[in-house]
């Protein structure tokens, strides 16, 4: 397969004001009796970077999904070039130039990358595919984004990254005059992200408006002309970026200041005996990892993408086949050998996985629902399970940890990123585990969300718990970590402890520019 990406021009210059390509007016948009958009307006200007930011629950998804159509609103109006759109008309906004990327990508695996990028718009001469034209059409959108991947390859192949440029090239060759992009850099590297901004500048000085939803306050800075900011489902404030710092965009977000949360750290943690060991562990992507978790402990693990950090503690806990090793869990004095994931689970152990919506989550059943899967034989009697008593146990967890709104007979899918990081959470703090594992977890979410799960994460630990965490996010893996384990090439090349730690030291490892004997 050949595939590559390849830097854009990134042409400078903020397009003078102009007449709106898309305005929202007076968006209201209820599920229910909740009310997740309210009275907002909103427009964005050809050849425009307009950044849409807030908390998660904000609003932000939902009025994307107003604009494109997916959503009728109950009050307001959407407008593209000065006509009115029909409400929840998705094929109308299509038609008018609305693209819309979602964060959670809907490419199909099966299929190859041209038949995803023209899915739903198939070219056809008398009654047959137009395989030529697809092909040509694909090669257009991907040439117009500047990445070249091989149009026969299944996308079940393809990195996460390029999956994401294929899904923006499938928006691209809808010819958009908008095009929405959800938490695009949310899977990406920072080499990955840095191209991806390049190509949204260059495609924004062509003409093309370009509303940008992101929680990394950096990225916003980056390539955004002005910035609108939600709270609650409201508009706070919408400003030009000249305007604005990072500080203020944060305090407007969340109506508060984070700076004191965000560089927290323990100190002077109680830690315990090793709870969690692993020894001579390989499996793919693992080459003969010796690691111990001790009890009151968060062990942070570093390394870039790739560098087997997940296939690690997969391998650890039974998700995924082991080739080698021994695991134990040790409560009480008493080791308990680790031979699969039921063992792991029962002996104490939660999992919060990197893919929630796919791994973690079941969509479309409720809050409720998914928090009572993994307790359902502490909620029952006589192997029946008790509603109210299920009912009045999710929404003391919900509580737990501030989930909003706190309606747990809302399905799980109708929440945000965030939000529904915190039901898997609930749901395994109902267990009261001794061993928690948690994979990357607060990718896509937002900065007073991150906030609250740092806090469960340090509650559990000062209460005893051993826990072992992966993140790509550097700062977060400072802030939480007592310890931190540098994976390369699926190894641990370094130990640093916490309070010494910094991310050049961590990079230095993790990128082989320094070696350190860890034997």
């Amino acid at each position: 397969m050949s595939e590559e990406l390849r830097s854009p021009s990134t042409e400078q210059g903020t397009p003078a004001a102009r007449t709106p390509i898309i305005e929202a007016r007076g968006i209201v948009k209820r599920f229910g009796g909740a009310v997740a958009v309210d009275d907002v307006s909103i427009a964005v200007e050809p050849g425009e970077i307009h950044g849409l930011v807030g908390e998660n629950g904000a609003g932000k998804s939902t009025l994307m999904r107003v604009l494109a159509g997916v959503l009728a609103p109950n009050d307001g109006s959407v407008w593209v070039d000065g006509h009115q759109l029909d409400p929840g008309n998705t094929r109308e906004a299509l038609d008018a130039g609305v693209s819309l990327v979602h964060q959670e990508l809907s490419l199909v695996p099966e299929m190859t990358v041209a038949e995803n990028i023209l899915l739903g718009s198939t070219p056809t001469r008398a009654g047959f595919i137009d395989a030529r034209r697809q092909r040509q059409v694909a090669a257009e959108a991907l040439e117009e984004i500047g990445v070249t991947v091989d149009l026969d390859e299944p996308i079940a192949r393809l990195s996460v990254a390029l999956r994401q440029f294929v899904e923006i090239a499938r928006a691209i060759a809808r010819k958009p005059r908008v095009l929405i992009l959800d938490e695009p850099t949310a899977t990406l590297t920072p080499a990955e992200t840095e191209y991806l901004l390049d190509m949204l500048k260059r495609l924004a000085s062509r003409g093309l408006a370009i509303l940008y939803i992101s929680h990394r306050i950096p990225e916003i800075f980056a390539i955004c002309d002005r910035v609108t900011v939600l709270r609650d489902g409201s508009l706070v404030t919408s400003e030009g970026i000249g305007d604005l710092t990072p500080q203020s965009v944060v305090e407007h977000m969340v109506g508060r200041d984070l700076q004191l949360d965000l560089e927290s750290r323990r100190l002077n943690p109680d830690i315990g005996e090793p709870v969690l060991s692993a020894r001579g562990v390989k499996a793919p992507g693992v080459n003969d990892i010796d690691l111990d978790v001790r009890a009151g402990e968060i062990v942070g693990l570093g390394g870039l993408v790739g560098a087997g950090r997940t296939e690690l503690v997969r391998a650890m806990i039974g998700a995924d086949p082991r080739s080698g090793g021994e695991m134990t869990i040790t409560l009480g004095g008493t080791p308990r050998r680790i031979t699969g994931y039921r063992a792991a689970i029962a002996a104490g152990t939660a999992y919060i996985p990197e893919e929630r919506r796919s791994d973690g989550l079941a969509l479309t059943m409720t809050v409720v629902d998914n928090i009572a899967l993994p307790n359902r034989s502490a909620l029952s009697r006589s192997f029946v399970l008790q509603r109210r008593r299920i009912a009045e146990f999710a929404t003391a967890l919900a509580e737990a940890v501030n989930l909003r709104p706190p309606e747990i007979e809302r399905e799980v899918g109708q929440y945000s990123g965030g939000n529904q990081q915190k039901v898997v959470l609930a749901k395994w703090l109902g267990r009261k585990p001794d061993v928690i594992v948690l994979d990357e977890p607060t990718r896509g979410v937002d900065v007073g969300a991150k906030v609250e799960i740092h806090r469960l994460i340090r509650e559990l630990a000062d209460e005893g718990a051993a826990v072992l965490v992966v993140s790509s996010d550097l700062p977060e893996l400072l802030e939480l970590s007592d310890t931190i384990h540098v994976v390369r090439d699926g190894r641990i090349v370094g130990v640093l402890p916490g309070a010494e730690a910094d991310e050049t030291a961590v990079m230095a490892l993790a990128s082989g520019q320094q070696e350190v004997d860890v034997a």
